[in-house]
């Protein structure tokens, strides 16, 4: 109750907003221990104004730097480089919260607008005709 009240007398919200859309990806990083270079594809969980939840098929270490690529409708929207912050390595849905590092401003504007046009076109193809007036 008490972040609703001051979200409210304060005009904003205290968290960043999360937009939740399954664009493609693709990472890229070396592996600090081995040396080993990576490059996963993959697609995201959410995008937020600073950062990202991504579903990779091999997921790097916490603490690991790596670029990211955001990809929409085949074209690539943005390239960073973002931190990993956590891991999921669950088998089944495994998962990298990144942090974006670079370029914050242009990430929000870019990759908001492709998640948001993500939702839009996912939601006109999906329930568009279930819709009745």
């Amino acid at each position: 109750m008490a972040d609703l009240s001051y979200s409210t007398i304060a005009g904003r919200t205290p968290v960043h907003g999360r937009i939740l859309a399954n664009l493609p990806v693709q990472a890229s990083w070396v592996d600090e221990a081995n040396g080993e270079k990576f490059l996963v594809n993959g697609v995201t969980e959410n995008v937020g104004e600073t950062s990202a939840l991504v579903n990779l098929e091999k997921l790097p270490s916490v603490g690991s730097r790596i670029k990211l690529r955001l990809i929409h409708e085949e074209k690539t929207v943005i390239e960073i480089e973002a931190d990993v912050i956590r891991v999921e390595r669950d088998p089944s849905k495994p998962l990298a919260a990144l942090s974006v590092v670079e370029n914050q401003k242009k990430w929000k504007e870019k990759a908001m607008t492709a998640a948001e046009e993500w939702v839009t076109r996912n939601w006109q193809l999906n329930y568009e005709e279930e819709w009745v007036n």
